[in-house]
């Protein structure tokens, strides 16, 4: 499935001709209702993904910038691709290569997903932009019988596995499967982290989730957490 879109998303790219423009994009804000589920937003849907599993202390984050590659910011994650462009793209090749030394995550660190790799595919095809889809008034958010598989889960795994997860995860807190989240959760740290409210150490480190996926958190910590 993955190799298909990939496939079709580079011969989308050589239709429109691709560009190698690497000037810095600022960034555009698409409010409420008016965004584009077939579009993919870098700070809703890529700079999760990088941000836990790239900008991490150590490796690319602002402060150490491995390789000089600061990826916790659009710039900086711009700087390594050319848009419209998977080939000479050097983001896209070390999520996607099998060499042990080029490879990112590194080995030993939990791989980014199939779905993963396909957005930041996409966010590459469609040109790189630095755009964000942000939410309008509250009644645009639904915390209503909030799902750990379907609401919850997919929120950690994006903005959270890549630190919290495998065999040693930070802090010893693993956030991979449903009883590690539960734990947090009961404990007030999960919503006090992602809310940033000077209660738990802050999470992520690098961002803020967006303030619907904070409400959607507490909604469901709110319920009693549970596994549905």
């Amino acid at each position: 499935m993955k190799n298909n879109i990939i496939v079709l998303l580079t011969a989308m790219a050589l239709i429109s001709g691709c560009t190698k423009d690497k000037t810095p994009v600022p960034l555009t804000e698409i409010g409420g209702g008016n965004c584009d589920t077939n579009h993919i937003y870098f700070v809703n849907d890529v700079l999760p993904i990088l941000s836990s599993n790239c900008a991490k202390s150590g490796c690319h984050d602002a402060i150490t910038h491995e390789e000089g590659y600061n990826y916790s910011t659009h710039a900086g994650a711009y700087s390594s691709i050319h848009p419209g462009n998977l080939n000479d793209s050097k983001l896209y090749e070390v999520i996607t290569t099998n060499n042990g030394e080029d490879m990112m995550p590194p080995a030993g660190n939990t791989p980014l997903t199939n779905e993963q790799i396909d957005i930041i595919a996409q966010w590459i095809i469609q040109g790189g932009l630095n755009d964000e889809c942000t939410e309008g008034d509250s009644s645009t958010c639904n915390t209503s019988n909030m799902s750990f598989a379907n609401d919850i889960a997919p929120i950690i795994s994006s903005n959270c596995n890549g630190c919290h997860s495998g065999s040693s995860p930070s802090g010893g807190i693993n956030l991979s499967n449903y009883s590690g989240v539960a734990a947090v959760a009961a404990s007030g740290k999960l919503y006090n982290s992602v809310a940033q409210n000077g209660m738990a150490q802050s999470m992520p480190q690098t961002s803020k989730l967006s303030n619907c996926n904070i409400n959607k958190i507490k909604a469901w910590v709110d319920a009693g957490y549970p596994n549905n």
